[in-house]
């Protein structure tokens, strides 16, 4: 097998980008298709999110054992499921964006529940094994922030795009045009599974480990493993919390453009600039890790969310541009734990291996990947029922400006509470400091080199 190359980190910046194309894509308009365009009450909405996403979570460890106790060839334990199952997971987010806003109420939320749990089925099939594809792509600690960084860059060429392409696409004279939601749902779901059938050409599965016995798996095990391992609860805590704020805010995004600033195609703005942001912090990132560690970094970086965002909080802007601009300056801050919290989490798995003996990508991947599920349920719920706290009608054009002001306030405040609780637990529970993650890679060449003597 080849040795680890610039091909395998296009080939997961790919595997990313094809996973935004249906995850991302459904996280910033599904709702909005569902409150503007399926005219859903926000409450049914965010109650229909909050019990799928809750059973999705669960389902995410069952797929991860399910990974983990399955005999597979070398190098063939994750790719054959991204391959399995990409295709159909692309044809059940174009169904979600059908348009049966003719139908009786009752029968769209039954549409909405049952195309919202068999996607996320599906999806579970194709994100749990590739977030655990590069925990066995490589062993090297700057290649898995290499890895981490190329997985944010195919999130951020997809946000990119559609952030400028949306709303220009979605919205005419500030008002949604229904046919096009499923339009460009298919397109998304195309160049998806084009980019996630090149990541299984490109990226190989390298790392073999040995004498590892297989367990098998059941919810008291994984509570117990959790509980060995702090570095994973700190990704987790620090991921929920973080996510929840981010996804809120994402969620209320097209609120505000569209009610606050008064012009929803704004946003595309936004999307234009978040490509000078996101190369520069793409370039950036990889140095200061680099020189100060990952969890160091990420400290950092969020303070200086939190300090932006505080400040947005007392004092409100009213010009968007100048409102784009200040919260362009703000991501690259944030940007650090977004960026390397897939590194993290692979770092979190040698933790795991060297705390209890045993490895299990999948399984502590997909624990991983539960509690950033229950965030994503939670952050989804609360977009909705925020819409209601503040008082948003779906049935005018114009909000009033009590309205707009407290969507103001509740933008920015979720965001700075979520970044501070985020930094609170990467100095209080993640113990990886860069020496720590260093030593720890050290004892577990040891580990290896004697097994295999």
């Amino acid at each position: 097998m080849r040795d680890f190359s610039m091909k395998d980190k296009l080939g997961y910046t790919l595997g990313d980008l094809g996973c935004c194309c249906t995850e991302q894509y459904r996280g910033m308009f599904l709702t909005v298709f569902y409150v503007l365009v399926l005219k859903v009450n926000p409450i049914h909405v965010g109650t229909i999110m909050l019990v799928t996403k809750i059973w999705d979570a669960v389902n995410d460890p069952i797929i991860g054992a399910i990974i983990d106790t399955r005999k597979a060839k070398t190098g063939k334990k994750f790719i054959p499921w991204i391959r399995a199952f990409s295709i159909p997971c692309a044809v059940l987010m174009c169904i979600g964006f059908l348009n049966v806003s003719n139908l009786d109420y009752g029968l769209r939320l039954v549409y909405i529940l049952v195309t919202y749990v068999t996607y996320e089925a599906i999806y579970t099939c194709v994100n749990v094994p590739f977030g655990s594809l590069s925990s066995v792509m490589t062993d090297d600690i700057n290649h898995r922030t290499d890895l981490s960084r190329y997985r944010s860059l195919g999130g951020t060429i997809f946000m990119t795009v559609i952030v400028i392409t949306g709303p220009l696409f979605l919205y005419k004279d500030n008002m949604p045009v229904p046919e096009n939601f499923l339009i460009l749902a298919i397109i998304c779901a195309c160049v998806g599974v084009l980019c996630l059938q090149i990541t299984c050409v490109w990226c190989k599965e390298r790392v073999e480990i040995v004498n590892v016995e297989r367990e098998k798996f059941n919810y008291i095990e994984v509570l117990k493993n959790i509980a060995k391992n702090k570095a994973l609860v700190g990704v987790i805590v620090a991921s929920l919390v973080g996510m929840i704020s981010a996804s809120v805010v994402n969620g209320l995004n097209t609120y505000l453009f569209k009610d606050y600033f008064g012009n929803v195609k704004l946003m595309a703005v936004s999307g234009m600039l978040s490509t000078v942001y996101a190369i520069i912090t793409f370039i950036l990132t990889k140095f200061v890790a680099k020189k100060f560690g990952k969890k160091e970094w990420c400290i950092y970086g969020c303070s200086f969310a939190v300090i932006v965002y505080v400040f947005l909080f007392l004092f409100p802007v009213k010009n968007p541009i100048v409102f784009i601009a200040i919260n362009g300056i703000c991501y690259i801050g944030a940007s650090g734990l977004q960026i390397l919290i897939w590194a993290m989490v692979n770092d979190a798995i040698d933790y795991q291996e060297l705390q209890t003996g045993t490895r299990n990508e999948s399984i502590v991947y997909s624990t991983y990947s539960f509690f950033r599920k229950i965030s994503s349920a939670l952050s989804a719920s609360l977009s909705s029922f925020i819409l209601v706290f503040v008082g948003y009608n779906v049935n005018v054009s114009v909000q009033t400006v009590q309205v707009t002001q407290k969507l103001w306030k509740t933008y920015t405040g979720v965001y700075a509470i979520g970044y501070l609780l985020a930094i609170l637990a990467l100095i209080y529970i993640y113990p990886l400091t860069k020496k720590k993650t260093e030593d720890m890679l050290n004892k577990l060449a040891e580990k290896r080199n004697k097994a295999v003597n």
